[in-house]
């Protein structure tokens, strides 16, 4: 018989083996341990955020993401998530909430005059992942620059930490193993492409390895309890250091894997003569779980042979992390090993193409998701020399990786770069490394979770009345805008009352007034709690501090530039740029090309004429079309003036209170009696890119009335009314913050230029962003997002601008 069929002989009747095993403990304790432990949802929660590196004056903007890891699918139910930022220490500075729905949640920060140069995180988790002893929290870490660039450390040239860790825990004598090896520098970061040998006692050579860019690498041996094994390994500097290898165990088992083809899997388990005598006929399983899914195998170690093993189709493991677990008779952990299977993963490849649309902005499309599919994600612009996003994690390695390991994955995001073949073997090397994955076997088995929280969705309302309740007489309610107005009915004998689940956001009022039988309102004396469910925490494990990197060295960026890095939106004076008026009575930041004769003031006779200030744009000359329903313009502006150097017709430029806006979205919607004066010129020849005109804006201060509303507004006495502080975190529109200089370098590296969180994916896997032009060569593109059946993509995508035609 041929090599080539003997193995095919054994590779049928190895996949004759039965999946499912017969050792009874796994049906009469690990079944319905994992039942009760796995028996609320496993959420993953990822934020996208629009940069790592911020600056005073700058927002950190951010789409969340909700997955639900058994079903591998966006977690749609709404829910309240805490969004919390955190010093260096893990202090907590700051925490808000911000409603989930439909698997996504947006907001927004103000890194304002209380940060200070450092590093800080940004952590969401919500409420019920507190019942559980791991902790799902997204956490992430980020640089606050007011002063200096603070460079990451990688020198290299001191001393390594070298570990040697064998697969799945054990290294047994006369068993041939694997033995994984993780090198890092004394600053713990990867030490890449180190050289090393290992012998044993007698100096003689058994293998040499060579470390990947993660600090990886594994060797192949049998090792013997008569030996004693040494590594000698050099750092490129020539210093060398001598190591010894692990203890080695005379008796054991240990649990291996092995990729054998695209498809299929060897499970083995290996023991010695010794151990084999001395177990004898016990049944053994491997189970393999994740996330509370679980299947199992028996090991049968036939009769002279010391290795146990199963070869398996990939589509009869989990899709994603597999986790190993061998058990004996009576499901005592033994072993264990992480395995990923990327059999059904798809891999989502972007392309863009690029169109100039006017003079100060370009459209890019991207092509490549799912077709006739439901997909989210968000997009983060920035100049292709952008030193501000940094991170160490995207949204693949959150859902995929994080969940299932132990401590913190340097560079987790570059494993998910794609799912090539170099990119799974990486990835292996990592989880070789790993031993036991982050459940605590003693957890599942006694420490069930106790579900002390409730899931929330909304915040709950809790009222007394202090007065006398007449009879017939109920409690009308109007919570917040998003809200119906709701009755309470009352009773002489309980005067408490409660609203649960309700959405109201900060700044919005709870009005609350008595409603008797024939339809009279009364003033309630009543005290209101709000209760949100948030609470006071900090991060215990802090990742490595993290700056900008050597070989992304910032030169000649001192304390000035970034003090000067964004201009105040009111009250700045800069002589070159804008003059500077009283405050309160009309006068306004303008550029010196518009005075105060040249402001167009709202009367009351304009806001009959013109209710919104849409219809007062359309009147001055341009084009308006208004498409509420598509995600990324939902506003399109153009000039109606012909100009013979353009094929389409400008956009002009818009300025409100003197902040440029990328868009018009943010004009859906705005009404004139918020407009206190404006300006608008057709023809845009002062400012550069304005051939499609320019629209300035100034709104009403806090305390203006609109023109039509002179007498001042005077509250309802029969309502009860109440300011929400801490109501969800309204999401707002993104605005370009005003940099002083879109060409300088410290914008190149830092600045940002837009930021597209809720866009709308068309039925043929197509969207589309309008983006400004700020005269760069090339940009780059950030892509994170999800579709409805849990297909997860992260990319990034360099545009090049140059080549644009006009």
């Amino acid at each position: 018989m041929s090599f080539k069929n003997s193995m095919l002989s054994l590779l049928l009747f190895l996949l004759a083996i039965p999946l499912f095993g017969q050792n009874m403990s796994v049906e009469g304790k690990i079944k319905p341990a994992f039942q009760d432990y796995f028996g609320n949802p496993r959420i993953s929660i990822f934020l996208h955020m629009n940069k790592s590196t911020y600056v005073r004056g700058e927002h950190i903007w951010f789409k969340g993401y909700m997955y639900n890891r058994v079903k591998a699918k966006p977690f749609k139910e709404s829910v309240n998530v805490y969004v919390g930022i955190y010093d260096s220490d893990g202090n907590q500075k700051e925490k808000h909430l911000v409603l989930s729905k439909e698997g996504q949640l947006l907001g927004q920060i103000a890194i304002d005059s209380s940060f200070v140069d450092g590093q800080y995180y940004i952590k969401a988790s919500t409420s019920w992942m507190k019942d559980f002893k791991e902790d799902d929290s997204f956490v992430q870490q980020f640089t606050v620059l007011n002063s200096e660039v603070v460079l990451e450390n990688k020198d290299s040239s001191k001393a390594y930490d070298i570990q040697f860790l064998p697969e799945s825990g054990h290294w047994v004598s006369n068993v041939q193993s694997v033995v994984g090896i993780k090198i890092t520098n004394d600053n713990g970061t990867a030490a890449a492409n180190v050289v090393g040998i290992i012998r044993n006692e007698s100096g003689e050579e058994i293998v040499r390895f060579k470390t990947n860019r993660f600090g990886f690498a594994k060797a192949v041996m049998t090792p013997s309890k008569k030996e004693r094994y040494w590594a000698s390994v050099s750092n490129p500097a020539g210093k060398e250091w001598k190591v010894p290898l692990p203890a080695i165990d005379s008796l054991g088992l240990v649990l291996s894997t092995r990729n054998i083809a695209d498809d299929r899997i060897l499970v083995l388990v290996g023991t010695n003569a010794e151990t084999k005598r001395a177990i004898g006929q016990k049944p053994y399983s491997i189970l393999i779980h994740r996330d509370g899914l679980l299947k199992s195998l028996d090991v049968v170690f036939k009769e002279n042979q010391l290795y146990a093993s199963h070869i398996l189709d990939k589509r009869e493991l989990h899709t994603g992390m597999n986790i190993l677990t061998l058990i004996d008779n009576r499901g005592v952990p033994l072993a264990e090993r992480l395995f990923f299977n990327d059999k059904g993963m798809e891999s989502i490849t972007l392309a863009t193409n690029v169109q100039k649309v006017d003079n100060d902005s370009i459209q890019v499309s991207l092509a490549g998701f799912k077709k006739r599919t439901t997909s989210y994600a968000s997009i983060s612009v920035l100049p292709a020399d952008t030193k501000a996003y940094n991170f160490n994690s995207n949204m693949l390695s959150s859902f995929l990786l994080k969940p299932y390991v132990r401590g913190f994955v340097e560079e987790a995001d570059q494993y998910f770069a794609d799912f090539s073949k170099r990119s799974m073997e990486n990835l292996d090397m990592l989880l070789l490394t790993q031993g036991w994955s982050r459940y605590e076997w003693d957890h599942i088995f006694d420490a069930s979770p106790e579900k002390k929280i409730q899931y929330r969705a909304g915040i709950d309302v809790f009222g007394t009345i202090n007065s006398k309740i007449p009879k017939n007489t109920d409690l009308l309610v109007y919570a917040g805008n998003q809200s119906d107005p709701t009755i309470i009915p009352l009773s002489e004998q309980s005067k408490t009352f409660s609203l649960d689940n309700y959405f109201v956001e900060q700044g919005e009022e709870l009005r609350l007034t008595l409603l008797n039988k024939r339809g009279e309102l009364a003033l309630p004396n009543l005290f209101l709690r709000l209760d949100t469910g948030r609470s006071t925490d900090r991060i215990y494990e802090l990742q490595p501090a993290k700056g900008i990197e050597h070989d992304m060295l910032v030169k000649g960026l001192g304390k000035e530039e970034f003090q000067n890095f964004v201009l105040p939106e009111q009250n700045t004076i800069d002589l070159e740029e804008v003059v500077v008026s009283e405050n309160r009575t009309g006068r306004r930041i303008t550029t010196p090309f518009v005075s105060e004769g040249n402001l167009k003031v709202v009367t009351e006779e304009t806001e009959g004429l013109y209710p919104r200030l849409l219809d007062i744009i359309r009147s001055s000359g341009f084009n308006v079309w208004e498409m509420p329903n598509t995600g990324y313009e939902r506003i399109r502006i153009t000039t109606k003036r012909q100009l013979s150097f353009s094929l389409v017709q400008p956009s002009p430029i818009l300025y409100i209170d003197d902040v440029r806006y990328s868009d018009f979205n943010i004009l859906m919607d705005f009404p004139t009696s918020r407009v206190e004066s404006y300006y608008i010129d057709r023809s845009g020849f002062m400012e550069a890119g304005g051939a499609g005109g320019v629209i300035r804006v100034y709104t009403r201060k806090e305390g203006d009335v609109g023109a039509g509303h002179s007498d001042k507004f005077t509250p309802d006495e029969r309502f009860f009314t109440h300011t929400v502080s801490n109501g969800f975190m309204p999401a707002k529109q993104y605005y370009t913050p005003k940099y002083n200089n879109l060409s300088s370098e410290s914008f190149q590296y830092f600045g940002s230029i837009g930021w597209y969180p809720d866009l709308t994916i068309d039925k043929n896997g197509t969207c589309q962003i309008k983006i400004p032009d700020y005269g760069y060569d090339e940009i780059v593109l950030f892509v994170e997002g999800m579709d409805e059946d849990g297909r997860l993509t992260s990319s990034i995508e360099r545009v090049m601008v140059s080549s644009t035609a006009q």
